[in-house]
């Protein structure tokens, strides 16, 4: 599951940017990954990030991993993208048939985002999916994503929301039956 957590991630990084997952490996001291990269992409630092400025980043990202500047993105190129935002993700030690399931996910991932079949993703392509990203990680619907809106790590290290306000508020714990 924190695979494909991890892999989700992708769409962040390619599309709105926010969608924030946690390693595969225990977190190393300091911010989490979530909270790194969400001070990347508030390039304002108004402690929210826009559609305007995930999107940039998103798309600063993507050409980033264009390295032949065609304007579209190869599996080849694709499976180059850092996916996680760990600094030092590519020097851990993947666990045994993680690789191969890595592969196998970004090539899922992949094929999901090349809607035309064309062997190619665009910006164009990718767009939609970072739309639908963005308005799933702004829990409020003001527009911009908070850290309050980011993924939580939960008690057994899976994601949860937590309090987000009127929407998605958890519910009062039951009475005790007397």
């Amino acid at each position: 599951m924190k695979l494909v957590q991890t892999l989700a991630f992708g769409v962040a990084l390619l599309g709105s940017g926010a969608a924030l997952a946690q390693p595969a490996a225990p977190p190393a001291a300091g911010p989490s990954p979530g909270a790194r990269m969400f001070e990347l992409m508030d390039a304002n630092r108004d402690g929210r990030v826009s559609w305007d400025e995930s999107w940039a980043f998103a798309t600063s990202r993507f050409n980033t991993a264009d390295a032949d500047r065609s304007g579209g993105v190869t599996l080849q190129e694709f499976g180059t993208m850092r996916l996680t935002g760990r600094p030092d993700a590519a020097a851990r030690t993947p666990r045994p048939g993680q690789a191969e399931r890595t592969e196998r996910m970004r090539g899922a991932m992949f094929r999901g985002f090349d809607a035309n079949s064309d062997g190619v993703v665009t910006l164009v392509e990718i767009q939609p999916f970072a739309q639908a990203r963005f308005r799933a990680m702004d829990a409020n619907g003001d527009g911009a994503i908070t850290r309050d809106e980011l993924p939580r790590r939960g008690p057994r290290g899976g994601h949860h929301r937590g309090h987000r306000g009127e929407r998605g508020a958890p519910a009062a714990p039951a009475a005790p039956a007397q």
